[in-house]
């Protein structure tokens, strides 16, 4: 597995031209941002025996699809930072992360297109992407509701975060010409939904270690898991929670408010709650590779599985 990280380095080195520097400079420093390139090692432990040229394609499009969603959702959010880093609009203006994130794109299909299997790949790529736009749709209209169920939550992270890493794994398969696509595709879109819980978690329990500011999602008041299970429990909590409950999803939470929300969170259990939602995901994932015929890929994706949800990956 460690092997594979650099081999997508390299690669998607190749795919992005010197000029102009002022839409491929964003591009690469948006790839270079320190992120663990998860959804591409994916792709490559479910490509199997395929050949390097048949699943590296796979695997940068993939990353280049990420990091565009990431630059796009950083306009969006007027994020000024991440990972310790200028965000890339703050970089670069608007505009520059406008066009390097729609270069982004056009490099990762051009990529697909040299693939073996370029239709079936193309087709999936599509459908992803689509879906992730869907995601994020629905994640902003979220913002200006108080009464998001867990449902619906849970529904559009299926399509933001979960298709994505979902889509790794299926280009993966098809990779190796379509062996196990079903079992491989139905864990990569559990695994992806037990990562995003998880990542709620570790907005107020992980840290810069995790590549996170502690707080960030209670200071800019998103409904994430976190929110929707204390705000289960809002008419039954005192006077004190609720206020701080008024004043996330009114978006009027100071830096205080965080420390705050740590304590009572651990004290109503959303914590706890919040962690079995994300191993039951877990485990309906691990169970989609009892059906791989391949011992040795089904031990790489129950360790990547593992350490993904330790964020170790």
């Amino acid at each position: 597995m460690e092997q594979f990280p650099l081999k997508i380095e390299n690669y998607l080195a190749t795919l992005i031209p010197g000029k102009p520097l002022s839409l491929y400079d964003p591009v690469r420093e948006a790839l270079s941002s320190g992120g663990k390139r998860i959804r591409p090692v994916l792709t490559a432990l479910c490509a199997g025996e395929a050949l390097e040229r048949e699943w590296l394609p796979a695997a940068a499009a993939v990353e280049l699809l990420h990091a565009f969603t990431l630059v796009h959702d950083d306009i969006m959010d007027n994020a000024t930072t991440r990972r310790g880093r200028p965000t890339i609009h703050i970089a670069y203006g608007v505009n520059g992360a406008i066009l390097s994130g729609d270069a982004m794109v056009a490099l990762a299909t051009g990529a697909l297109a040299r693939a073996s299997h370029a239709a079936q790949m193309l087709s999936e790529f599509s459908a992803g992407f689509q879906a992730v736009c869907e995601g994020q749709a629905l994640d902003k209209e979220f913002e200006e509701r108080d009464d998001v169920s867990m449902s619906e939550y849970l529904a559009m992270i299926e399509l933001k975060t979960a298709r994505i890493i979902e889509l790794a794994a299926a280009l993966g398969a098809i990779a190796e010409g379509g062996k196990n696509l079903e079992p491989l595709r139905q864990f990569a879109h559990e695994l992806g939904i037990a990562f995003q819980v998880q990542d709620d978690r570790l907005d107020l329990t992980g840290g810069e270690a995790f590549g996170k500011t502690i707080g960030g999602d209670i200071m800019e008041g998103k409904r994430t898991a976190l929110f929707i299970l204390a705000m289960q429990q809002y008419d039954t909590i005192e006077a004190e929670g609720r206020a701080l409950l008024d004043r996330i999803r009114g978006r009027h939470a100071s830096p205080n408010d965080v420390k705050l929300a740590q304590k009572l969170f651990e004290e109503w259990g959303v914590f706890r709650e919040a962690a079995q939602l994300a191993a039951t995901h877990t485990q309906n994932a691990e169970r989609q590779l009892n059906s791989l015929p391949d011992k040795k890929q089904r031990e790489r994706l129950l360790e990547f599985s593992r350490r993904l949800l330790g964020r170790t990956v």
